[in-house]
């Protein structure tokens, strides 16, 4: 997706959210093949991509009047889809489905333009939400993420788990008034 279907999505969301039902078209057909190939990204090629695919763009449509038109389309929607993504997991984990990592079909490692600016779109909105914490909840999320714990201010491990509790806690609450899910 280049830079005119990004801002064509963006407009025809807006569109809809603002009650504009003729928009339902042209943002089906932009999203719809996108958060498909997310979702098998995320799922794995089958029903279960389908699914969340289709249940996400019901919640995209269902929720377009929340739909801030100050914001990308995109990431919005990648959120709710992502979303329906962690919800098909947990209820494949609880049903023993997981599958082995070696049954597991290994993504492609070729990075295709679209994957790249599905990252970078993804990886913007993230530090849009992290931008919003206090610089404290910032340092324990940026902690809480980095391959190796350095101490944090000589905080025990039992503080530095409630500290990264609160702080995710409020980089949810952000991200839910960023992009609705």
């Amino acid at each position: 997706m280049d830079g005119r279907d990004t801002r064509d999505l963006d407009e025809a969301m807006a569109r809809l959210a603002s009650g504009d039902r003729s928009a339902f078209d042209p943002v089906y057909r932009r999203l719809r093949p996108i958060l498909l190939r997310f979702s098998t990204r995320m799922l794995g090629p089958g029903p279960d991509a389908d699914d969340v695919t289709q249940q996400a763009l019901e919640k995209i449509f269902a929720r377009a009047s929340d739909y801030d038109p100050a914001r990308p389309a995109l990431p919005w929607a990648f959120a709710v889809t992502s979303w329906e993504c962690a919800t098909v997991r947990r209820r494949r984990r609880r049903r023993g489905l997981v599958e082995r990592s070696e049954d597991a079909e290994a993504p492609s490692t070729d990075p295709s333009a679209e994957s790249t600016l599905i990252d970078r779109d993804l990886h913007a909105a993230l530090a849009l939400a992290v931008e919003g914490l206090e610089p404290a909840d910032r340092a324990t999320v940026e902690q809480a993420f980095a391959e190796v714990r350095a101490e944090l201010d000589g905080v025990s491990a039992v503080a530095f788990r409630k500290r990264k509790e609160r702080a995710v806690k409020r980089l949810r609450e952000i991200w839910r008034q960023l992009y609705g899910s």
